[in-house]
């Protein structure tokens, strides 16, 4: 006699559980859309509307369609299908489930081949909690849901989804929903929409929406590389990745804000079987910062890579591996610091807007032992044997090797140092940054304020240095409480006072 016994799930509770797998709304629905990808669809209709005067969340495409078994198998989690990791989008079988459920309470299906009748399945969560079973209807379409059908499909095959009981959208402005989700949509589906399917929301057809800015000449390709990684990394076979950076134009104030050129849009756009997965990451590479507001790069690899770089069950980031992060900042670090060396040098600061510091970094100095400062960063010493490290990507440089656009001068081997670089109209008031035990801080001689208030006072040095020990202030508390966790914040919050003191003095 065997001790094996079935062991079912209790169903109510899974699937309240289920509803809380790390969906938005968006992702959700993007997650549908893989589907209509997947079975080859060229018309991807999407309807975001009341129906009967309730809210409701229509998909609707031109593909394969789908026979009895595999609509049965379509609204079971965990479904049987077979997935191509070359193309596919899809990887889980749990997508069509688990993203409607996230949304919304009822799901409905509404397919058919093109050689095969019209079918109907649905699951209702009430229903389900109801009998505590993983209950569903599926029989042949009736003719109010072949109406249904027709209405937003224009061909022999197909499938329509459609939720509702909606109780979890993001946003129930559905007018504010639809345009979030349009964006979304042109920006992810991006390379699908280049290829020639017509995606259309409540109507409206979606165009490309390419953070990369590959459309415009002015954007320059840095590099384009298809690079090998070895069995080591991948645990297997050896697989490869394709590397894209970019550099956006060198655009107004105004047009740089059209093109979201700023620090939570920079960096990598991770891009799975030429979908958009990731965006605007660093991945330990680089660290974010404003010289960085015009780079730009795609990460390309195919779903067999899926464990080595994270993939996220709902498909909207990556967390790659330690191997994976030491490939990149080794390929990649040394172009995002000639980048970075390229945008500076248009930094460069008229020597009639510069300011004597002098004093106010002599009295840093000699105060130092009272001020409460971030910890010095003490580069480590090679040991006999160890391989040279290389500076952090995006670190400034050091005294050695700094950039001749920045003006700057010798002090003391402990306390802050002034600078001043042409860091744009619209950018920060000041950077600071850290050289070992040394605070650098870095006026924008492009601010209104720099020139209404430093340039017009230069020449009384006690309002200079009140100024600089202001900001100075500012800058050890930046440095020695910015958090690990969200790096943009005070970065953020710099941005929005930075906005404001321009506003006002514009």
């Amino acid at each position: 006699m065997t001790n094996i016994v079935t062991n079912t799930p209790n169903a109510a509770k899974l699937v309240t559980s289920l509803r809380n797998t790390g969906y938005d709304s968006y992702t959700a629905i993007e997650d549908i859309i893989d589907n209509s990808i997947d079975a080859h669809a060229r018309h991807i209709n999407i309807k975001v509307a009341l129906v009967e005067k309730e809210q409701t969340i229509m998909i609707a495409d031109d593909g394969e369609g789908m026979d009895e078994k595999i609509l049965d198998q379509a609204l079971r989690l965990g479904s049987i299908t077979e997935k191509d990791e070359v193309s596919d989008l899809g990887k889980y079988g749990m997508g069509l489930t688990t993203a409607s459920i996230s949304i919304g309470r009822k799901l409905e299906v509404i397919t058919k081949r093109a050689d095969g009748q019209m079918l109907y399945s649905a699951q209702d969560l009430d229903d389900v909690v109801k009998e505590n079973n993983f209950i569903k209807v599926l029989r042949p379409a009736n003719a109010e849901e072949k109406k249904v059908f027709k209405g937003m499909i224009h061909g022999e095959a197909g499938t329509v989804v459609i939720i509702s009981k909606l109780d979890r959208l993001s946003n129930t402005n559905l007018s504010n929903f639809s345009s979030t989700l349009t964006r979304e949509i042109g920006r992810i589906f991006r390379r699908f929409i280049e290829s020639g399917i017509v995606f259309s929301l409540n109507g409206k057809e979606l165009s490309v929406l390419d953070p990369i800015t590959l459309g415009l000449k002015e954007t320059e390709v840095y590099s384009d590389e298809t690079y090998d990684l070895s069995s080591a990394i991948t645990g297997g076979k050896i697989e490869q990745i394709r590397v894209r950076v970019a550099l956006l134009p060198n655009v107004d104030s105004s047009r740089a804000k059209d093109l979201k050129m700023n620090i939570p849009n920079q960096g990598f756009y991770v891009m799975r079987n030429n979908r958009e997965i990731g965006a605007g990451l660093s991945l330990d590479v680089f660290q974010k910062h404003n010289d960085f507001n015009r780079l730009r790069m795609e990460l390309s690899f195919p779903a067999s890579l899926d464990n080595i770089l994270g993939v996220k069950f709902s498909k909207d980031g990556v967390s790659p591996s330690q191997a994976i992060r030491d490939f990149l900042k080794q390929e990649i670090g040394g172009q995002v610091a000639s980048i970075r060396k390229q945008i500076q040098k248009m930094q460069k600061s008229d020597p009639a807007a510069t300011v004597d510091h002098t004093s106010s970094e002599a009295v840093i100095a000699q105060r130092s032992k009272l001020l409460i400062t971030p910890d010095a960063i003490i580069e480590k010493r090679a040991r006999s044997g160890d391989k040279p490290e290389t500076r952090e990507p995006g670190k400034p440089r050091t005294q050695d090797g700094r950039d001749p656009q920045v003006t700057h001068r010798m002090t003391k081997p402990i306390g802050a140092r002034f600078e001043s670089a042409a860091m744009g109209r619209e950018g920060t008031l000041f950077e600071s940054f850290q050289e070992g035990k040394i605070i650098v801080v870095r006026w924008n001689t492009d601010h209104p304020f720099y020139d209404q208030v430093i340039l017009v006072n230069k020449g009384d040095k006690n309002i200079i240095s009140a100024l600089d020990y202001l900001v100075f202030a500012l800058a050890s508390a930046e440095l020695k409480y910015v958090s690990e966790e969200d790096p943009e914040l005070l970065s953020n919050i710099k941005t929005v006072k930075s906005a404001n003191l321009r506003a006002l003095l514009s």
